[in-house]
Formats: C-alpha cells, sequence, structure tokens
C-alpha cells in the first residue's frame, strides 16, 4: 500500500514521535523513508537575494549546518533497523506546506507523515498551522502523530 513515505522533519522533538511511528510503518510495508528539513527563503526573482539568504551566518546558512550534522545522524540510526531511508535539506522560497505537498506529489511518494503540533490560537493565528494546510492541500494521503504519542 505504501512504499515512499516522505515524513518533513523540524529538528525538535516532536520528531521522535513522527519517527517512531513511520519506522515501524516502514518495517511493516516495507516501504522507503525520505526525511526532510525545509528552510524557507524570502521569494525573489534575483538569484542573488537568495544566496544572501544562504551566506555564512545567515538563518539559512545555520539551518543547513543543523541539517548537516541532524538528518545524517537519523538516517544512520534508521538504516541500521534495516529500513530504507533518504535524507535532504530543502530551500523553498514558497509557503513550507505547499513545499511539502509539491515535493511530495512531484516525487511519487505515497503517504506524508507528519507529527501533529500543539499550538496555542495566537500561535496558529500568527503563524499558521503547516499541518492543516498539507491535510487541506494533498491529495495524497497524510498521517499525523501527535507529539506525545512516542
Amino acid at each position: 500500500m505504501y512504499r515512499k513515505i516522505l515524513v518533513p522533519l523540524d529538528g525538535t522533538k516532536s520528531d521522535e514521535a513522527v519517527l517512531e511511528h513511520v519506522k515501524r510503518l516502514a518495517l511493516d510495508m516495507q516501504a522507503s523513508l525520505t526525511l526532510v528539513l525545509l528552510h524557507r527563503v524570502a521569494t525573489s526573482d534575483d538569484p542573488f537575494d537568495k544566496q544572501m539568504q544562504m551566506e555564512d551566518g545567515s538563518s539559512g546558512w545555520r539551518a543547513r549546518k543543523k541539517a548537516e550534522s541532524y538528518l545524517p545522524e537519523l538516517e544512520k540510526q534508521i538504516r541500521a533497523e534495516g529500513i530504507e531511508v533518504a535524507t535532504q535539506f530543502l530551500v523553498v522560497d514558497e509557503p513550507v506546506a505547499d513545499a511539502i505537498v509539491k515535493y511530495a506529489q512531484d516525487n511519487g511518494f505515497d503517504l506524508i507523515a507528519l507529527a501533529n503540533r500543539e499550538r496555542s490560537p495566537i500561535g496558529a493565528f500568527f503563524f499558521g498551522n503547516i499541518e492543516d494546510k498539507v491535510r487541506r492541500r494533498s491529495t495524497l494521503p497524510v498521517l499525523f502523530v501527535s507529539e506525545g504519542q512516542v
């Protein structure tokens, strides 16, 4: 049923919950996992503007450094459990939810698995709810795992 599972991560503790569930699912279904960390840059038609957002010391540079240490370690741990896994750091200039849905559809995934992060009403108002946007925009099945469900 599921052969390719996309797991967007954010590098926080909530990743643990979704990873525990998708690892079991991948083993049971003999599916592969792709773990992605996304970093959004400001939209610009000028490639120089995008490049500046990834220069040394920028938030993009820090996000890349975090991904370079975080993703290979996760990949090593998951591969040791006998699961096929790939990792990728994606720099996007579109809303994160749109980027997740587009990446999943363009790369033939069968399932998107996300941590269902708890947000206060104020936090949801100001920052939005990526999970809800992915759910509404995706034509693929979306699995939500609550943070407390490890």
